[in-house]
């Protein structure tokens, strides 16, 4: 494995932890870090188990990347994945979502808020209602939240999402769907995320030098 771990290697490392374990997305969480910081953001954080302990209205919530600013998150990714039960996990994990995005910017209206998601197509089923599979329903409503831009900035949206095709039944090295799709979706979450925090925190711009 390479110093800076590619996607491959996350996918290949979170199939491989048990089930329960808390580590399941470290090397995910290091991969941001280093994306993070190849735009000149240096001060990324992940706490104890990668997870980045944050303030909000009704709870302390812990959160796997926050960007730092002056003692202040100005900018964090939650990392999720649903490898089984798709069609009951899918629900909960959307309400879940608008729920923790809500809650940290009750207090933080400002902040920039991303969501990466590893989804094993190996679970993947039809929707009962017809309009097809759960993986494509949880695109379609991934892309509805994550319109939150200056003026629209409505509690529980968010400002960016990856989602991240998986197919466990494969070798390793072969696991992503579409490798070209995703590393430019995922080029592109990155861009989105960190676009939107230099237009709300104008000093974050750096020299020309560290601009991607």
């Amino acid at each position: 494995m390479s110093l800076r771990p590619t996607l491959d290697d996350c996918i290949n490392d979170l199939l491989r932890q048990p089930t329960q374990s808390p580590n399941r997305l470290s090397l995910l969480s290091q991969y941001c870090i280093a994306e993070l910081k190849s735009y000149g953001l240096d001060e990324v954080r992940e706490g104890d188990a990668n997870e980045v302990r944050i303030p909000g209205l009704s709870r302390i919530k812990d959160w796997d990347v926050a960007y730092v600013m002056a003692g202040k998150p100005r900018l964090l990714i939650s990392l999720k994945s649903i490898l089984k039960n798709l069609a009951g996990t899918i629900p909960n994990r959307l309400d879940d979502l608008m729920g923790e995005a809500a809650n940290v910017q009750q207090l933080s209206p400002e902040i920039v808020v991303g969501y990466i998601v590893l989804v094993d197509e190996a679970g993947n089923s039809s929707r009962r209602e017809g309009d097809g599979s759960w993986v494509d329903y949880f695109s379609r409503s991934l892309r509805n939240i994550a319109i939150r831009k200056a003026p629209l900035w409505n509690q529980g949206l968010i400002e960016a999402v990856w989602l991240v095709h998986i197919d466990s039944r494969r070798p390793e090295g072969d696991r992503l769907m579409t490798v070209e799709g995703s590393v430019a979706d995922g080029r592109n979450f990155f861009d989105d995320l960190v676009k939107e925090l230099r237009r709300r925190e104008p000093s974050l711009l750096p020299s020309a030098g560290a601009l991607r």
